[in-house]
């Protein structure tokens, strides 16, 4: 496809741009390279699951620690924690719970609901605030689950873990799970209640935008979009420039078992919060993140969560205070390079276990991202600059896009996608991207047999063969 080519100087400093953009700071789009795309290796592989996991299997945690709290039917007389001064819960105490959470959620009622938790008025209109988005997003499974007691008796009472089963209707071809670690006060006589609701770690699928803003939700045929509520107008603004670019990303990737992608709108901090990865040297513009998917529920009564390695689901977070600023020019043809970044990350999964060549994950999503519809020669003749005389290599880590430095990350970026240019151009763009889609499926960290016979194939070259053929084009090209 062809397209009018937009102007830029992609070689701005990458978190200069992302930080000024976040804050709302109006910057000449698209002067950057504008994303630090965290792929699966550094947010979860395809898929992460959390640390308690055995062979898939989730424990049931931690041996109750209070006298009398086995998890066992309770007798007549509850043990009475002399810690808290609280019932501590069991096992078959949970699953009691979480049936009678999963039933206030199915049955859409939100004061049901409500009357779970015990806490101060940010609590309870957080709880509301997650009932109406969890209800207002279309799912074909929305459940609670119950995993494990964590810690029967502390001194804020039992800790628990529950789990969030939900598969968004169109995109997810499992159901997703999201881990929560919640705190559970049962007194002497009364009803278990909530007190407080939160994420465990970088592996839970916590926090999702529902669980950090009231939503709104708008779905096409391409996407299902959540943004804040009071945004819909910048909604509206840059839907155009979404739906054009997942409709390119699935023509020209498949969009394999969805119909859908699932793409949330957020501010800079939810962004961040919802990467749940301070490590980062850059604020993020966009992120393609993978959830585990759920494998079996625990029967009636019991507690354990199943989840599958294999199977999972991908979420795209994309900064919407940033893609107004990409409308400079009007909607880009090909739709939004950030979006089409992403897409190409939410679809192309690579194999389980299997790991390519680390230029390969980022140069794929950015060539494709921005080849059409914007310049990206500045950017590349900044790596040609950037070497000093000195041979070029190809990215070795991940910490060369997002945790070494911005200035690291403009140049990573920018050497990986002119790979895929460079194939493009000597090849055409379909061998470019199957040979991109092909080393995503090979591994080529300790044998690059595999690679070579793929690359053989489509271009007479072995891998080594094309990053030394690449370094002379671009010296070439750009020097």
């Amino acid at each position: 496809m062809t397209g009018r080519r937009r102007t830029a100087h992609l070689a701005l400093p990458l978190a200069l741009a992302l930080t000024l953009g976040g804050c709302g700071t109006v910057v000449d789009w698209p002067a950057r390279v504008p994303e630090a795309t965290v792929p699966p290796e550094a947010v979860g592989s395809a898929p992460q699951v959390p640390a308690a996991v055995d062979e898939g299997l989730r424990t049931d945690g931690p041996a109750p620690t209070t006298e009398g709290s086995t998890g066992k039917e309770p007798t007549e007389e509850p043990v009475v924690s002399k810690v808290s001064g609280l019932v501590p819960l069991g096992r078959e105490d949970l699953a009691d719970l979480a049936a009678e959470l999963d039933r206030a959620l199915t049955s859409g009622d939100e004061e049901e609901w409500i009357a779970f938790f015990d806490g101060d008025e940010d609590l309870l209109e957080q709880q509301r605030r997650w009932f109406r988005g969890v209800q207002a997003v279309p799912m074909d499974v929305r459940e609670i689950l119950p995993e494990t007691v964590v810690s029967s008796d502390t001194p804020e009472g039992t800790v628990v873990q529950l789990v969030l089963a939900h598969q968004i209707s169109g995109a997810d071809p499992v159901p997703a799970v999201e881990t929560y670690r919640v705190t559970v006060q049962r007194p002497p006589g009364g009803e278990p209640r909530i007190t407080r609701m939160a994420g465990q770690d970088r592996q839970d699928g916590h926090p999702q935008l529902w669980d950090l803003q009231a939503l709104a939700v708008t779905v096409t045929d391409d996407l299902v979009v959540l943004a804040p509520q009071g945004r819909e107008s910048d909604v509206a603004a840059v839907l155009p420039g979404l739906e054009s670019a997942t409709a390119n990303v699935f023509l020209d990737f498949d969009e394999g078992p969805r119909d859908r992608l699932v793409v949330q709108l957020a501010d800079a901090d939810d962004l961040r919060a919802i990467t749940d990865d301070q490590e980062l040297a850059v604020d993020p513009a966009g992120v393609a993140m993978t959830s585990a998917g759920l494998a079996e529920r625990p029967e009636r009564g019991e507690v354990g969560v199943t989840y599958s390695r294999d199977e999972h689901v991908d979420r795209i977070v994309l900064d919407l205070d940033l893609l107004p600023g990409d409308l400079t020019f009007g909607t880009p043809p090909g739709g939004f390079g950030l979006m089409r970044h992403e897409g190409v990350h939410a679809v192309v999964d690579g194999a389980p276990g299997v790991r390519p060549p680390v230029w390969v994950w980022e140069g794929l999503a950015q060539w494709y991202g921005f080849r059409r519809d914007y310049v990206l020669d500045d950017a590349y003749r900044a790596v040609v600059t950037g070497s000093s005389g000195q041979p070029l290599e190809l990215p070795d880590s991940f910490d060369d896009y997002y945790y070494d430095s911005p200035e690291a990350g403009d140049l990573a970026y920018a050497s990986s996608a002119m790979v895929f240019t460079f194939l493009e151009q000597r090849f055409g763009f379909e061998t470019a991207r199957d040979a991109g889609v092909g080393l995503t499926q090979v591994d080529g960290w300790v044998d690059t047999s595999d690679a070579d016979a793929l690359l053989g194939r489509l271009t007479g070259m072995t891998l080594e063969g094309l990053e030394q053929e690449w370094a002379a084009w671009a010296l070439a090209s750009y020097g």
